[in-house]
């Protein structure tokens, strides 16, 4: 993977992140700054952010998923 694919990965898997927080902190009906703390140290979101794993190509629900079963 290119610099440049890396690159645009971070920003995307950035933006999506916000997406994915809101929509846990909604489930959960806990603020978004801690359903962020939740997601962000979770091996979800490790997953999530590893440059051409298959988790990165997810739609959002099927991550929150993912992320409550674990």
């Amino acid at each position: 993977m290119s610099e440049q694919d890396k690159t645009l990965h971070q920003i995307l898997t950035a933006t999506q992140t916000e997406t994915i927080v809101c929509r846990i902190a909604e489930m959960l009906n806990i603020p978004k700054y801690e359903a962020f703390k939740r997601f962000f140290t979770s091996e979800t979101y490790s997953k999530f952010r590893t440059p051409g794993s298959i988790m990165s190509m997810l739609s959002d629900q099927a991550i929150i998923q993912e992320f409550l079963k674990s």
